[in-house]
């Protein structure tokens, strides 16, 4: 991987992230979760945010399996193919919530979005980082997040369709978690390095987290990962040990 032409922002609490990837000009792109919109929960304005968030979040997905094909070239073949795949996966997504996002009469450009999960994952220069991160911690904690959100839509907002979206957007992260954790497990057999890397990408992770946060949310989104019930069946399948 050449770090040479790559650029790099600061963002809060001075953690160095690569810099965002290209939006189309409706777009407003903001570096800190503060200047992210919020809406009164269950509003339609907060439904057409969430999925508008949604969208992005699968094309930030797209963007770095596709990055980390080309960053490294000389992966093997195996992994190479399971990161082209989850490109394709990621657009079905993407789309899928735009539809949703315009049943509901929302557009792209309707809200501020942030690119902080392409720049957290994509300033680690090792493969066994980036799927570690972006794989094993970021969609595998999706996992407890889509099953809590499938009943949350379903019922507490009345939107079977895009609960049944969500329910299909887990089954394809299931392989994204699974395929990323098979191959961080027989790297760790191979290459102990290369395991290293990858718990050392984890660990900065966890830092930078806690930077990039304001303060103002922080609370806010403990009490939302103590409300969300670990996914056992789902991680279970994806390859994670839950006994």
């Amino acid at each position: 991987m050449d770090n040479t032409t790559i650029g790099y922002i600061q963002g809060r609490g001075g953690v160095t992230l690569r810099a965002s990837p290209a939006r189309e000009p409706c777009f407003k792109v903001v570096q800190d979760q503060a200047q992210m919109a919020k809406h009164a929960r269950g509003s339609l304005e907060h439904l057409r945010e969430m999925l508008h968030g949604d969208i992005n979040e699968e094309i930030q997905s797209l963007e770095i399996a596709g990055q980390t094909i080309a960053d490294f070239p000389d992966a093997p073949w195996e992994i190479r193919m399971s990161l082209a795949r989850q490109c394709w996966d990621e657009t079905r997504h993407a789309r899928l919530f735009l539809r949703r996002l315009i049943a509901l009469k929302g557009f792209k450009g309707e809200f501020p979005i942030i690119n902080q999960e392409w720049g957290v994952v994509c300033r680690f220069d090792s493969l066994a980082g980036r799927l570690a991160v972006q794989n094993r911690m970021f969609e595998g904690g999706s996992l407890d997040v889509l099953k809590a959100s499938v009943d949350i839509w379903a019922e507490e907002w009345g939107d079977s369709e895009t609960a049944a979206i969500k329910d299909g957007v887990a089954a394809d992260e299931i392989e994204h978690v699974r395929y990323a954790n098979e191959w961080l497990v027989r790297q760790g057999r191979e290459d102990p390095k290369a395991l290293l890397k990858a718990v050392a990408a984890m660990s900065a992770v966890r830092g930078m987290a806690a930077a990039l946060t304001p303060p103002e949310m922080k609370l806010e989104m403990e009490q939302m990962g103590h409300a969300i019930a670990v996914n056992t069946e789902d991680r279970s399948r994806a390859g994670f040990r839950v006994d």
